[in-house]
């Protein structure tokens, strides 16, 4: 991801490195962290440490600025994240977090660890988010123009003060058509009502009354951070007889590595009936239940 700005005759170019997305060939050359997500369980009142590596695998020394924000989902639900100011998210755990070195230079091919420290507050509950970046910036001439080019990677935290997670939500507005190239088009929205974040996959069958499989697929993947809505969407492209079917939804909440809470439910099925007639229209959808 970049954006370029042309000012006097200088290229101005910010490199944004997010850890969620594919690496380019130049983020991938210029700044290197070993962990990208940190997900840390304790008890509130207390504190837990870690380290991160930094790596430079390029021929430059690099000077390297750490510093700590918050971050929340987008609106679009797809994991992307916006960050801001540490202390201003809505759920910040920024201001839980310190580290050194906060500056240093990292020789060609050097490397660097870096000590962190959460402390959580006595009287904190539910999930809590940060983010810490490594920010770098140097020159580098390309098509006879000067290129400025900063570059920041970061790590990802997810804390969860023990005895505080109640991770639980809920499906609701079924809705079940025929697309324009699609014999079957569901959608249903997904609301985040604990207090931890919530990713998930989703899937759906299609079972008639013999108990044979009509059409079976997956939705889109959610992410989510407490109270947080999403829309769920999935297709089906084949022909489907007319009949009256049972759909089945099936969320998978596996336990996030390192999560406070053990979930007892693993999985959360919800069923509605759907009845398809003769020239493939959805003619009934049933309440989920």
């Amino acid at each position: 991801m970049f954006k370029a700005l042309k000012i006097c005759g200088r290229v101005m170019v910010l490199l944004a490195l997010l850890f969620l997305s594919n690496l380019t060939l130049i983020e991938a050359s210029t700044l290197r962290i070993d962990q990208t997500k940190i997900r840390l369980s304790f008890p509130p009142g207390q504190a837990k440490g870690g380290t991160i590596t930094v790596d430079n695998p390029s021929d430059q020394v690099m000077n390297i600025k750490v510093y700590a924000e918050d971050w929340a989902y987008t609106s679009k639900q797809d994991g992307s994240k916006e960050f801001m100011l540490a202390g201003t998210g809505p759920f910040s755990g920024a201001q839980w977090l310190t580290f050194v070195p906060s500056e240093f230079a990292l020789p060609p091919f050097g490397r660097q660890t870096i000590n962190y420290t959460v402390k959580v507050p006595a009287d904190a509950s539910g999930g809590h988010y940060a983010v810490l970046f490594f920010e770098s910036a140097g020159t580098t001439p390309q098509e006879g123009a000067e290129v400025n080019l900063i570059v920041r990677v970061g790590a990802i935290f997810y804390f969860e003060p023990q005895g505080t997670i109640r991770r639980s939500c809920e499906m609701s507005g079924l809705k079940a058509e025929k697309g324009n190239n699609e014999a079957l088009v569901i959608s249903l929205n997904f609301k985040n009502n604990g207090n931890v974040d919530i990713t998930g996959k989703t899937t759906f069958d299609l079972i008639d009354n013999n108990g044979v499989v009509y059409a079976r697929g997956a939705f889109n993947d959610i992410y989510t951070l407490p109270q947080d809505n999403a829309v769920l969407k999935a297709s089906w492209k084949a022909q489907i007889p007319p009949g009256t079917y049972d759909l089945v939804i099936t969320l998978d909440l596996t336990k996030q590595p390192g999560a406070a809470d053990e979930i007892r439910t693993q999985v959360l099925t919800r069923e509605a009936q759907i009845t398809i007639g003769k020239d493939g229209q959805v003619v009934k959808v049933g309440e989920l239940r």
